[in-house]
C-alpha cells in the first residue's frame, strides 16, 4: 500500500523547539526536530501495517521541506 504523506509544524511540550511532524493519512510516519546541543535529528516511527510506502521525491521533499522550517 501507497500512503499520501502530509506535514505539519508542531509545539511539544517535552521539546524546547517546534517540530517538523510528517504523516501517513492519520499515522506519524516521522518527526524532525533541532534541539539544542543535539542539532538536526529525524526520529522514525514503526508503521502499524508491516512497512511504510512512500514516493521517494515526496518524502525527500518533505524531509528538506522539515529541515528548512525548523533551522
Amino acid at each position: 500500500m501507497t500512503y499520501k504523506l502530509t506535514s505539519q509544524i508542531a509545539s511539544l511540550p517535552d521539546r524546547e523547539n517546534v517540530v517538523f511532524e510528517i504523516y501517513a493519512g492519520s499515522e506519524q510516519v516521522a518527526e524532525i526536530s533541532n534541539e539544542p546541543g543535539e542539532g538536526l535529528r529525524i526520529e522514525i516511527f514503526n508503521c502499524p501495517d508491516g512497512a511504510w510506502s512512500f514516493d521517494l521525491d515526496t518524502f525527500s521533499s518533505l524531509v528538506e521541506q522539515g529541515k528548512k522550517s525548523i533551522i
